[in-house]
């Protein structure tokens, strides 16, 4: 094996080299707070808290030496650790500012200690001062936790390379965007028939393109009913959604998808299998109203599409998902029976037998009969039909 030589490297670089490259780490945003021995608030924004021990619990932050602010904190005898949410940037920067009151016009409750927790804050730390220790030019304190509580679960203010910023999940990049132009411009193509079903029916139909683990809100067309239908919301395709897009798919795409299902999922792998091939074999799906609240439903998927969600809130948005779940359960339509119909879907496949698009009816009237929702249904497929013979991509 051949060495490769290296460029020779400073031990230490210069403190600017120091900063730069440090600053590729992000960190989280944290507001120190107490009440100091003058009885007055004081809080100082840090970017270097972090925890120490699970057993006991420790915490720590690092200010510098020559901060006048940890100064006035340190006569506290206790201060409180605010995580500061992505919205909360402003604050940030007042408490990071010179200004003479920081505390001016700010709401804030005390902790358990008495120190003060923001208004909006994530989360609060609440501490005792354990340690304080020096390390070159910054202190090393440490803090033992006494009551802790997570406020507000959204995401968090982030501080990176100089600037500030939020988390966004993976599922969020460039290339969803591309494939959702993609989605647009298929589905516009058959925007007037949509159009004409929806009219004809007093509904709302909507095209949604399937984009990888995802559907994506591409055309949405209204008769008589109104609709919170957005360009470009998505949908996770994970059990019970997306039975419409799988059934037609291979074994190893649709165990991926089984995959995705939330452990608290009370329909077996084995019953959503069954749901796939009653979907294939109907060649259309409905859905029905469920005793979940519609709204918790849709505030997950808005949350959800707008990408700005922790990993803790994507397993809630997931809970909420996986409880519609009877909700997708086929249904046997009897002559003379009445049903409280939710929507009704069809596929528009390509000359692969592919599902690009899923035209999906709601909004309607109801309790519907059977009559009525076939009725429905075999105009929608209708639709789907005409859609795929303007994409150029009948099934085969």
């Amino acid at each position: 094996m051949t060495a490769v030589s290296t460029p020779e490297r400073s031990p230490s670089g210069s403190p600017v080299d120091f900063r730069n490259v440090l600053g590729h780490f992000p960190t989280g945003v944290v507001l120190i707070t107490g009440i100091a021995d003058d009885g007055s608030p004081v809080g100082m924004i840090v970017g270097s808290f972090t925890s120490v021990s699970l057993d006991p619990p420790l915490v720590a932050f690092l200010p510098t030496l020559a901060s006048q602010t940890f100064k006035k904190l340190r006569t506290a005898g206790s201060f409180c650790v605010n995580v500061l949410a992505a919205d909360q940037e402003d604050l940030c920067r007042r408490f990071a500012g010179r200004a003479e009151d920081k505390f001016a016009d700010v709401n804030w409750s005390p902790s358990p200690s008495g120190a003060p927790v923001l208004d909006g804050s994530v989360a609060f730390i609440d501490c005792t001062f354990d340690s304080i220790n020096d390390a070159g030019d910054h202190h090393i304190v440490i803090g033992a936790v006494q009551v802790l509580e997570v406020l507000r679960p959204v995401a968090p203010l982030l501080f990176f390379q100089g600037g500030y910023g939020r988390f966004a999940p993976m599922s969020i990049s460039a290339a969803f965007d591309a494939d959702l132009i993609a989605g647009v411009r298929l589905a516009e193509r058959g925007r007037v028939e949509f159009e004409h079903l929806a009219d004809s029916l007093g509904a709302e139909c909507t095209a949604m393109a399937v984009i990888s683990d995802q559907m994506a809100v591409t055309v949405a067309a209204f008769g008589a009913s109104a609709s919170a239908a957005r360009i470009g919301e998505r949908i996770p395709l994970m059990p019970p959604m997306g039975e419409l897009c799988l059934a037609w798919e291979d074994t190893a795409a649709i165990e991926r998808w089984l995959a995705r299902a939330v452990p608290s999922d009370e329909c077996t792998p084995e019953q959503y299998r069954g749901r796939l091939a009653t979907v294939r074999d109907r060649g259309w799906s409905i859905t029905m109203r469920g005793s979940y609240r519609d709204e918790e439903v849709y505030e997950a998927l808005r949350e959800y599409s707008s990408g700005c969600y922790t990993p803790a809130q994507e397993r809630r948005i997931r809970e909420i998902i996986s409880r519609t779940s009877s909700s997708y359960a086929p249904v046997s339509l009897e002559p003379g029976q009445s049903y409280d119909v939710d929507s009704v879907l069809a596929p528009v496949r390509d000359a692969a037998g592919k599902v690009r698009l899923v035209l999906r009816l709601s909004g309607l009237p109801g309790p519907a009969s059977a009559e009525s929702i076939r009725a429905w249904a075999r105009q929608l497929m209708q639709t789907a039909h005409s859609a795929e013979s303007l994409l150029g991509t009948g099934a085969k």
